[in-house]
């Protein structure tokens, strides 16, 4: 019974010592690298055996390629039509196709410096020469004028290209979109001339706008200062014209009725006399001589 235990252990232990488990984590594929090289499964994330121990003379090894998406920048300098010279941003994502086929050619095509093989060093190797001269090819054809026009079109017509020319490739490009655009000097010296001279004119528009509000309300005092006048003249001369509609003929009469009466309380009784001509005799004319 013991010599069954021991041999049981004995087996076992070489049996541990034969290999290990390894992992494929997730956005990854593996392949095992064996002693007549890559072995022809692709394995998706998960546990995989390796005979890697010390019995082994060809140990196996798992290399990984990952399949996940990343974004990308591209900052592009390029000489326009108009031989003028620009830099603008491309941005994008890029991602390994994840085709059994294409990663087979990977694992066959790229140097293995460590045991994975990324997303970026497939890009560095297939897509980023592509896609700056693609970027290069869309942006030279138009005037430095042009690209500002165009600006909404050069995305579009960046990934359209890119698309024919990652056509074959194992790495696939998408969601592409000019960022940021630096114009030359010149061209942004004469844009800074030229929204200066619209915050001038603005200023000027506004400062005209101030004085015709200004002028508007003088207007509209003079205005106001007028309709008074005339309703004070119109007062005067409607109370002047009622005053003139109550004096009638009866009321003139007894007004000289009443003067006459004030006339006769101081009268002193001697009537007003007059000399006629050169004579010395006095006429007396009386209050109804005409």
């Amino acid at each position: 019974m013991k010599k069954k235990l021991v041999i049981a252990t004995v087996f076992a232990v070489m049996f541990t010592l034969t290999g290990c488990y390894s992992s494929v984590p997730a956005g990854t594929k593996g392949k095992i690298l064996g002693k007549n090289g890559f072995q022809a499964e692709l394995y998706p994330p998960s546990k995989v055996w390796l005979s890697d121990n010390i019995w082994n003379f060809t140990k196996e090894k798992l290399y990984l390629v990952e399949t996940t998406t990343q974004k990308y920048k591209e900052r592009i300098n390029v000489k326009l039509k108009d031989k003028l010279e620009l830099t603008f941003d491309v941005y994008f994502r890029g991602r390994v196709i994840n085709d059994d086929k294409v990663l087979n050619s990977i694992f066959n095509d790229m140097k293995m410096n460590d045991n994975i093989i990324t997303t970026d060093e497939v890009y560095d190797v297939y897509g980023k020469m592509i896609v700056r001269k693609v970027a290069r090819e869309v942006v030279s054809q138009f005037n430095v004028d042009e690209v500002h026009v165009n600006f909404d079109r050069l995305s579009s017509l960046i990934y359209n290209k890119l698309k024919v020319e990652t056509k074959h490739l194992p790495i696939q490009l998408s969601d592409v979109t000019v960022g940021e655009i630096q114009y030359p000097k010149m061209v942004t010296d004469a844009i800074d001339a030229a929204k200066k001279r619209r915050m001038e004119i603005e200023q000027e528009k506004a400062s005209v706008q101030i004085a015709l509000t200004k002028k508007r309300g003088e207007e509209e005092l003079a205005k106001a200062d007028y309709r008074i006048k005339i309703l004070n003249a119109k007062k005067d001369r409607d109370a002047n014209k009622i005053v003139s509609e109550g004096i009638t003929k009866d009321l003139l009469e007894l007004r000289k009725l009443e003067l006459r009466e004030l006339e006769l309380k101081t009268w002193n009784g001697v009537l007003p006399t007059t000399v006629v001509g050169d004579s010395d005799v006095p006429v007396i004319i009386g209050r109804n001589s005409k």
